[in-house]
């Protein structure tokens, strides 16, 4: 992606001390070598290393007469260029937008281009969460995670019971919230949220998606069922891999205080969300 990305890093010329004649996107024709390639003398008599500020002596450019057209645009841009003592400066360019500071998602949303927005974006990727609770329920949404019901499609030995009640084929749907301890601890968490709870997947997807965590009720309830997810894939995980089992009311109290937690996490920023969500967690 070289290529690519070296068009979005822009060199603003200042004094002109760093900037590289050659190699630095500092003009509007971009790398100078690959501009000048075709002329047949397009070294200029510059030395590879030359900066902008070296080939600048007593309000002159030191440099041939222009044989090119290509050189000629070169030569007007100059006279367009002023040194000054500021220092040169890098500054991102990205679909027109200009900033000294470089953003993951403006780089990511170019690379990608534009995509329809998926309809549950808003309830993974929640405002104030948990990221490594919102990291899972993405891959939950999309059923990425190692399920027995996926372990065993892949070919491998397992048992295709859940390891949470030993009764039913595990899977994604069955894990939340159709597994008894599962949805015990989510039909205890829902309505503290102001939620009805629901059972099946879809359905509880359903009545997530209008949600909005910029809202406080929406993000606690997200949250919530984040935590929830986190919980009980961890408790999972730790039966199976570790043989440590946790109780429901063990389960309740670790989601119990991680959402309290969280909540008070907000007091610095916003006092008032914090104290309305946490009076809606403990009525």
């Amino acid at each position: 992606m070289r290529g690519e990305i070296y068009d979005w890093i822009k060199l603003k010329v200042g004094n002109g001390i760093t900037t590289r004649f050659w190699t630095d996107n500092w003009s509007p024709f971009g790398s100078l070598r690959r501009f000048l390639a075709n002329d047949s003398n397009f070294s200029l008599g510059v030395q590879d290393e030359a900066t902008i500020s070296s080939l600048f002596r007593n309000d002159h450019w030191l440099l041939p007469q222009p044989r090119s057209e290509k050189q000629l645009q070169l030569h007007a841009f100059l006279t367009t260029l002023e040194l000054t003592t500021e220092e040169d400066c890098y500054e991102w360019e990205i679909g027109g937008k200009i900033s000294s500071v470089y953003s993951t998602g403006d780089v990511y949303r170019c690379l990608m281009g534009n995509r329809a927005p998926v309809p549950w974006e808003q309830t993974v990727w929640i405002a104030g969460g948990i990221p490594k609770h919102s990291f899972l329920s993405w891959l939950f949404i999309l059923n990425r995670c190692p399920t027995r019901d996926r372990l065993l499609r892949w070919g491998l030995q397992t048992p295709a019971t859940c390891v949470l009640c030993n009764s039913t084929a595990e899977s994604r749907d069955h894990l939340f919230f159709a597994c008894p301890l599962s949805w015990n601890l989510w039909s205890a968490l829902a309505p503290r949220c102001g939620l009805n709870p629901a059972q099946q997947w879809t359905d509880v997807l359903a009545r997530l998606r209008p949600l909005n965590s910029r809202n406080w009720k929406g993000r606690l309830t997200l949250l919530t069922w984040q935590c929830c997810l986190y919980r009980i894939w961890q408790e999972r995980n730790s039966r199976l891999h570790r043989n440590i089992f946790r109780s429901h009311d063990a389960l309740l109290r670790l989601i119990d205080r991680q959402i309290r937690d969280r909540l008070l996490s907000y007091r610095d920023t916003s006092p008032r969300l914090s104290s309305r969500m946490m009076q809606q967690w403990l009525a």
